[in-house]
């Protein structure tokens, strides 16, 4: 990290002392556009997505989501985002006052986003109209920005916040990938390769905070 008075671009936060924080450790993504990427890469390589059809009996990865978690004391954690026209493809994210902004290759800017507890439905509302406000006004190049898209979504939180992946007690041959939450797409490849090694070749190398409680035995 390093304190700098001359921050790279106009895309930067309002900052009273002249001042701004620069992180050179952070990388940025789109995750629609990865999601896409990896479906597109293993169909290239042969392999099929099947939507809508109920897993296998064993072998099978419970990667499901919230209601995957119930059976685990998980829950569910909304957040609304947005997308606003505006092009800064070179310029770093920027994360002021807990909200993040996000610059794309392909024109636009990305904000969020709420942290909803016990909320399942994805509708947007007015929680949402009160962080593009909030964004405009920590960077004011967004003021005029146009909102191009809004969306929410519910983030699988596992009890203990960190990811749960490995053996499904008392279900043999079955594992789960849930509760990824706030750092869910960061550590997929991480999840997905302890259980690739798990499953294909017998190394378990599962953090043991990592793993689903015993309290979903049976």
């Amino acid at each position: 990290m390093e304190m700098t008075d001359s921050p790279p671009g106009d895309l930067v936060p309002a900052s009273p002392s002249g001042l701004w924080l620069i992180d050179r450790l952070t990388a940025r993504i789109s995750p629609r556009r990865a999601g896409a990427a990896l479906a597109a890469a293993i169909r290239a390589k042969g392999g099929e997505i099947i939507e809508g059809t109920p897993a296998p009996d064993a072998p099978a990865i419970w990667a499901t989501g919230v209601a995957g978690l119930a059976p685990f004391g998980g829950g569910g954690v909304k957040g609304q985002s947005a997308l606003l026209a505006f092009a800064a493809p070179d310029q770093p994210q920027v994360f002021a006052d807990g909200l993040h902004i996000v610059p794309h290759g392909d024109g636009t800017v990305a904000i969020g986003s709420t942290s909803e507890r016990g909320v399942l439905d994805t509708g947007t509302d007015a929680q949402l109209e009160a962080l593009i406000a909030k964004a405009r006004t920590i960077c004011p190049v967004l003021a005029d920005a146009p909102v191009v898209d809004r969306w929410a979504g519910i983030r699988p939180r596992a009890p203990s916040r960190a990811p749960m992946v490995g053996p499904w007690p008392g279900r043999p041959g079955h594992y789960v990938a849930n509760g990824g939450f706030k750092i869910g797409l960061a550590m997929a490849p991480a999840v997905a390769a302890m259980l690739a090694d798990l499953i294909l070749e017998g190394r378990d190398r599962i953090p043991q905070g990592f793993r689903p409680p015993a309290m979903a035995a049976g």
